[in-house]
């Protein structure tokens, strides 16, 4: 055995050591971490202290701005700050009014239009003669794009023209002499921007032109209700129940003037990362409904005296929906 000495010598050295540990090195790490404790509830408590600074001045800033009838706000779109008074009950006393608020003179700009459409030449593609006339329709339709053009403009619709309108755009910049309807396509994000333009109960029989954005319009189109202009259910056009021009569910909506005329508002979306445009219709057609977006994306055009929009490569879509001939309207 070991003398008892000996084993009360290494009990000592062992305190010595814990005794080194415990009051140098640990104790000198406990203090680092409360010293920079200390700072971090230092910075906690100054940023709390200038947050709270900030919302005092602020509210006493509110509360004078708000005796003056300045108060901070988002700002706030034309279109959403329009409270339409009783009488502005169609498209075009909305879009008056609209204008008026918005500062520009509607009639100005509509007189620069008139003033580019009178120096419009018709193509000889339909007769040197000019033995293609116009069909009755062409009057109101013209009268409907410009609605609809005056409207995109003032809200900042991104739209473009497409399928009949887009050929005349692209012979002679006017609309096809036996052209039916106008045509045009617009995103359906953009829906937003219209929405109190829209008419959701009216008579086609007052002659007067209407906005009208299918109310399912994000749903299939094959699972939309048929809808009157009145706001009545339609079961078809041969059923007992209505049947006017807004209970077709495949467009995004039309504009609307009397019981034929309209412009035909086609939606889309951007799939796959915004790189494709898909049509939210008209697939039952049996032309392709995707495009890549840099063929269809906007470009600068004109139509009817408006400065508007055309796809990219009006060609490719042209191509599809009416054949490589779709320049010569005798093909």
């Amino acid at each position: 055995m070991r003398p008892i000495k000996e084993f009360i010598g290494i009990a000592i050295l062992l305190l010595l050591g814990f005794y080194h540990i415990f009051y140098t090195g640990a104790n000198v790490d406990l203090t680092l971490f409360k010293t920079s404790k200390a700072i971090e509830n230092v910075k906690l408590v100054e940023k709390e202290r200038i947050h709270e600074s900030y919302k005092a001045k602020k509210k006493i800033v509110n509360e004078v701005a708000a005796k003056k009838g300045t108060v901070d706000r988002a700002p706030t779109s034309l279109h959403d700050s329009l409270v339409f008074p009783s009488t502005a009950n169609d498209f075009t006393s909305k879009l008056e009014y609209a204008y008026s608020k918005s500062g520009q003179d509607l009639k100005v700009l509509q007189k620069e239009v008139e003033e580019r459409r009178s120096k419009l030449v018709r193509s000889p593609l339909y007769g040197e003669d000019q033995s293609c006339k116009n069909n009755n329709r062409i009057a109101g339709l013209t009268k409907l794009f410009d609605a609809w053009a005056h409207m995109a403009k003032l809200f900042n619709i991104r739209y473009f023209i497409v399928y009949g309108s887009l050929i005349g755009a692209e012979r002679d910049r006017n609309i096809v002499p036996y052209d039916l309807d106008d045509d045009v396509m617009m995103s359906e994000d953009e829906v937003p921007k219209l929405q109190k333009m829209i008419d959701d109960n009216f008579s086609v029989g007052d002659n007067k032109i209407h906005l009208r954005i299918h109310p399912e319009y994000k749903t299939h189109w094959r699972k939309r209700t048929k809808i009157c202009c009145n706001g009545k259910v339609s079961h078809g056009p041969n059923s007992n129940t209505c049947w006017d021009q807004c209970a077709v569910p495949n467009p995004l909506g039309r504009l609307i003037l009397g019981p034929v005329l309209h412009i035909g508002i086609i939606g889309y979306k951007l799939i796959k990362n915004n790189t494709v445009l898909k049509m939210t219709c008209h697939e039952e057609y049996g032309f392709k409904t995707e495009f890549n977006w840099k063929d269809l994306a906007p470009r600068d055009c004109e139509f009817l005296g408006h400065k508007t929009y055309c796809p990219t490569n009006a060609n490719l879509i042209n191509t599809e929906v009416y054949g490589k001939h779709w320049k010569d309207p005798y093909s």
